[in-house]
C-alpha cells in the first residue's frame, strides 16, 4: 500500500531558559531530526524576523528539565518549520513533542493547496432539486452620468 504524504507546518516555541545560539541550534536540530527519523522531509525552517524571540499575551506556566515545580513565562522563540510527512506518522510526531523537553508549546497544522481545495467543494442545489444557475448581474444600461445628476440635466432635450 503506498502512503500518503502530505505538507505540514509546525510552528513550535523553545522556552528561554535556551538563551545561548548553540543551544536554540541544538532544540531545532533535535526537533528537525524527530522529523526525519520519521520519514519527513524538511522543506524551510525559518527563526528570523518576524519570528525569533517575542513575548506572549499571556504568562504561560511550563516544567522545566531539573526543575520539580512550574515556572512561568512570558516570552519565548519562536520557530516555523515546512516539511513533508506521510499522514500515518503524525501522531508519532505529536507525541515526540509533548515529550521534547525543549518545545514550550507547539502548532501542527496541514497545508492544502487551493487546487485541492476547490475540487473538494460540491455545487450547492435549490431546494427543488435544480442546479444553481449562473446569474449575471448586469448593471443598467442607461447609467447616469455624475455630471448630468449634479447639473440636474438627467434626460432634459428642449
Amino acid at each position: 500500500m503506498r502512503e500518503r504524504r502530505r505538507d505540514y507546518e509546525l510552528l513550535f516555541i523553545i522556552p528561554p531558559i535556551r538563551i545561548g545560539d548553540e543551544e536554540i541550534h541544538n532544540a531545532i536540530e533535535r526537533v528537525s531530526q524527530a522529523i526525519t527519523n520519521l520519514g519527513g522531509v524538511m522543506t524551510a525552517i525559518n527563526h528570523a524576523p518576524p519570528w525569533g524571540r517575542r513575548k506572549f499575551a499571556y504568562p504561560i506556566r511550563a516544567y522545566v528539565e531539573g526543575e520539580a515545580s512550574r515556572r512561568v513565562f512570558t516570552e519565548g522563540y519562536y520557530v516555523l518549520m515546512h516539511f513533508q510527512m506521510a499522514t500515518d506518522r503524525v501522531a508519532e510526531l505529536e507525541r515526540l513533542l509533548k515529550l521534547n523537553d525543549s518545545v514550550l508549546r507547539y502548532l501542527l497544522t496541514l497545508v492544502e493547496t487551493r487546487g485541492a481545495a476547490r475540487s473538494t467543494v460540491a455545487p450547492v442545489k435549490s431546494f427543488d432539486g435544480a442546479e444553481p444557475e449562473d446569474e449575471d448581474f448586469e448593471e443598467d444600461e442607461e447609467e447616469l452620468d455624475v455630471e448630468d445628476v449634479e447639473s440636474g440635466d438627467e434626460d432634459d432635450e428642449n
